[in-house]
């Protein structure tokens, strides 16, 4: 199998490769994978590391290189990785005050904010995935940067790339789950849940662990007058709990912009909370000493690597994140199923495609599916429950609108996606906000700025 990373510099790509390679190193005997970065000091260091753990010395004749031409890296690979940032400081510090001043959640996924973020890199994804249908047509394109939900809906409903959206939700749901029915602070591989909504706010239909079901059993017998949350994760706990009593059912994992729409009021606390932890807070010096901090992270990971045979691999991940082997991640069952290693199952990003009845196909949504070599297959009878049947089809329908914006170019849809966004609708606080939002990202594709001007 050959697999290109972009966004190949990441330091989240080790931990995950080794959990990859201890799982199935031989699906990438006599195969290729490929670190793309701009910064090519950063993705040839990330290489030089995973060929030096102890993970990858199973691996049978791979190569690693580290392609400066994007053509040269994508040419015939059978997936694409997309790892890149879009979030800088102090822009989304800033964001996050001016949201929360204005009455709204600040995120880079479900929020207004996040639909600034698509502006930054969906030109960027949109031009790959092109490349993609000339160079490797079939190859699979998964894309891990905020908000996934857009990006996945674009590619596949403007292009003829098959794109999943990925997220951490898929690992945070199992220790969601694990710490609220066994009060223990671990992630369970045995969850079997089936879920369905929009990334980050999908919803667990049905499921089970060890055999018992999660609704008829699990839930009237764990959460009771008396249960307890974990201490020091009362907030993800308790949204649980809460939400099971009220609602009868259980979110699929507890990112805090998606639970917004649930528990508004806890929600915009928690936000607060981390705004004012970053108190005081001086825009002009972050500016200056950001750049100099992410610098010297990825300085102290590139001379490592110029010495792997000093390293550690003992520890642990998540203690260890940059280099610690990470067990958890989506990525695992994905490249086991590509590899013909069994079917396996996850809750991705993609275009309904009449998974999810009652809502369009170009919909982009969250929804359990089974990947089977080449094969994706949406797991039977999924929907969304009531009473979020109405929030989500917004939500869902204002992240499509964003991906068509950027693939039609025209910030007038940008600008009707973001009235479309369902909080505080075509009130005038909204537009004060949107107005100085469009002042604070003043580096997002300045066509797409043009739709400012629907906001005076």
């Amino acid at each position: 199998m050959k697999v290109a990373f972009i966004g190949g510099g990441s330091l989240r790509l080790l931990p995950l490769l080794r959990g990859v390679f201890d799982e199935v190193p031989q699906m990438f005997n006599n195969g290729e994978l490929r670190f793309i970065d701009l910064k090519q000091e950063r993705s040839e260091a990330v290489a030089a590391m995973v060929g030096a753990c102890p993970e990858f010395q199973k691996v049978k004749n791979c190569k690693l290189s580290c392609p400066n031409n994007l053509d040269d890296g994508l040419k015939d690979i059978d997936v694409l990785y997309l790892t890149m940032a879009a979030r800088t400081e102090p822009t989304e510090t800033m964001a996050a005050m001016l949201a929360e001043e204005h009455g709204f959640y600040s995120s880079d996924q479900l929020s207004i904010n996040g639909g600034f973020l698509t502006m930054r890199l969906g030109k960027t994804i949109l031009n790959i995935a092109k490349k993609m249908e000339k160079l490797c047509p079939k190859a699979l394109m998964l894309i891990f940067p905020n908000p996934v939900a857009v990006y996945s809906g674009m590619v596949n409903n403007y292009t003829k790339i098959r794109a999943l959206g990925i997220c951490g939700g898929f690992s945070n749901h199992r220790w969601d789950l694990s710490r609220v029915f066994f009060g223990k602070n671990e992630c369970r591989k045995d969850w079997d849940i089936v879920a369905a909504g929009v990334n980050h706010c999908s919803f667990i239909l049905r499921g089970s662990i060890n055999g018992e079901d999660l609704y008829s059993s699990l839930c009237p017998r764990v959460l009771t007058d008396d249960w307890k949350p974990l201490s020091g994760f009362e907030l993800p706990c308790n949204f649980i709990h809460d939400m099971y009593k009220r609602y009868g059912h259980i979110i699929f994992s507890t990112e805090t912009d998606g639970m917004y729409y649930i528990f508004p009021d806890a929600s915009m606390d928690y936000l607060r909370k981390v705004i004012a932890s970053r108190q005081p807070f001086d825009p002009e010096k972050i500016r200056k000493e950001y750049p100099i901090a992410e610098a010297e992270k990825f300085r102290k990971f590139i001379d490592n690597a110029k010495h792997p045979e000093t390293m550690d691999w003992s520890h642990s991940w998540p203690a260890d994140i940059f280099y610690g082997k990470d067990s958890t991640d989506i990525s695992i069952p994905i490249f086991k199923a590509l590899g013909g290693y069994g079917k396996m199952r996850i809750m991705a990003s993609a275009p309904n495609r009449g998974a999810v009845r009652g809502f369009a196909d170009e919909l982009p949504l969250e929804y359990t599916m089974d990947i089977d070599g080449d094969t994706i297959t949406p797991v039977e009878d999924q929907y969304v429950p009531a009473p979020f049947t109405g929030m989500i089809n917004a939500l869902s329908y204002y992240q499509y609108m964003l991906g068509k914006a950027v693939a039609e170019d025209d910030p007038r849809i940008f600008a009707q996606a973001l009235d479309a966004h369902p909080t505080q609708q075509f009130t005038e606080r909204k537009r004060e906000f949107l107005r100085k939002m469009f002042a604070l990202y003043t580096n997002i594709d300045p066509h797409m700025s043009e739709a400012a001007q629907y906001f005076n």
